[in-house]
């Protein structure tokens, strides 16, 4: 997607909204940070070509290989570890040595709110960070709300990273797991200024019901207030910053539709990001399947976003979002002879398990009785993983070094067509491995 945004002409490097004429520039710093931060600075780099670039590449944990020109670091994700903060650190010290006429390009995606971490000064440190992070974890907020939360608590989100070399020029390409004209919102928008407040903050953890799990040291300091804001929106400071979303949401499902077109489905988009619990969601689907009336080709409905979650304690033990979302659509499509529904992460990851998502009909309910398991003790406790795994019906993808949020398919068979079981096979023998 980069390369197709972005073109070099002769020694100027042009795409939306940005330009750099690397004969006018100083030095080149790229900073490549999120989930994509491999593929994303790989592909900059080949479009760059240009002995001036240095900088940093922070990949996730799991990452394989490395971005040659640039030093490569590995964090964790979604809870900040000491690589973590030592990438943040690292990024803090490069960025603040830009001086003016030197440039610095940020290539961001999702994830990157983790994977480069500095708690705010003065605040809190490195532990109680990384608790925040993991309390945010499953505790039912969407992801601006989880924002408003991470950048307060930040030294490098909120803008306050392009704060260290103000003078230098800045552009961002964002990579972006955030809903529609959001981009400030991926990865902590750490080149962005920050609408939100204190205020905003501190009720958002209360609605979440974290408040009281944060150390009683730190909750005393939030009381008192007079705490140093994020720089926000008309900020002289970002007068240098020029940006663009190299792809989103809209791009992944646009393009999963053409190819279930191009399968024979009858195809329908939800037209708008999913951001509500599994349940609401999924009456939206539903809603969109009765809007199709009678018909003879197989339907395909689409969506995208991040279901809202909430489990016991906070912390899921085995699963993730994509996951139960595929659980309560199981409950609901029970009995359903001719429906399958499809859930999975774009990065190829979901949660804290090794599935990308899974897939459920109106007989996983049933088979999961038979087998003894409790669809709704494992959602309640973030284990959903456990169902699909003795099911084989989880989605194996491996890292997909990309993250465009999660995409969601509802598939319906014509009445009167074959069965669902012989359109895509029956699943009850496969193994896991079979289904990656």
């Amino acid at each position: 997607m980069l390369c197709r945004a972005f073109r070099r002409e002769g020694m100027i490097v042009k795409g939306p909204d940005i330009q750099l004429d690397l004969r006018r520039t100083g030095r080149v710093f790229v900073m490549a940070y999120g989930k994509a931060a491999r593929d994303m600075a790989r592909a900059f780099l080949r479009l760059l070509a240009s002995p001036k670039a240095i900088g940093y590449a922070v990949l996730p944990a799991w990452e394989r290989g490395t971005v040659p020109g640039l030093t490569s670091l590995r964090a964790a994700h979604p809870v900040p570890d000491r690589f973590s903060f030592r990438a943040g650190r690292v990024l803090l010290s490069k960025v603040a040595e830009a001086r003016e006429g030197d440039q610095v390009v940020h290539l961001i995606s999702g994830g990157g709110s983790a994977m480069v971490a500095a708690p705010l000064r003065g605040l809190l440190g490195d532990s109680h960070k990384s608790l925040l992070h993991a309390l945010l974890i499953g505790c039912g907020l969407g992801i601006q709300e989880m924002n408003v939360v991470r950048k307060h608590f930040s030294n490098i989100k909120g803008g306050r990273l392009l704060l260290t070399s103000p003078k230098a020029s800045h552009s961002s390409l964002v990579l972006s797991d955030a809903p529609s004209g959001h981009a400030d919102a991926v990865a902590g928008g750490p080149t962005f200024p920050d609408p939100s407040s204190w205020g905003e903050c501190v009720s958002t953890l209360e609605s979440a019901g974290i408040l009281s799990e944060l150390p009683a040291r730190l909750r005393a300091r939030l009381a008192q207030g007079d705490l140093p804001e994020t720089p926000k929106p008309g900020d002289a400071r970002f007068r240098k910053h020029r940006w663009t979303v190299v792809a989103s949401l809209e791009d992944l499902l646009a393009a999963a539709a053409r190819r279930a077109s191009e399968l024979g489905y009858q195809v329908r988009v939800v037209p708008s990001s999913i951001e509500e619990t599994p349940e609401v969601a999924l009456d939206r689907l539903l809603r969109l399947r009765g809007a199709a009336g009678t018909r003879q080709d197989p339907l395909c409905i689409i969506g995208g976003g991040e279901v809202r979650v909430r489990v016991r304690g906070g912390r899921g033990r085995f699963g993730g979002r994509a996951q139960d979302f595929a659980a309560a659509a199981a409950e609901s499509l029970e009995g359903e002879p001719a429906c399958l529904f499809l859930a999975a992460g774009s990065d190829g990851i979901d949660g804290n398990s090794p599935a990308a998502g899974a897939m459920t009909d109106g007989r996983t309910v049933s088979r999961g009785r038979r087998v003894g398991i409790d669809i709704g003790a494992l959602r309640r406790d973030g284990n959903t993983h456990a169902l699909f795994r003795t099911l084989g019906d989880s989605l194996i993808t491996g890292p997909t070094g990309n993250n465009l949020r999660d995409l969601y398919f509802l598939l319906e068979w014509p009445r009167r067509g074959p069965s669902l079981r012989a359109a895509i096979g029956d699943r009850r023998g496969s193994s896991e491995k079979e289904r990656r």
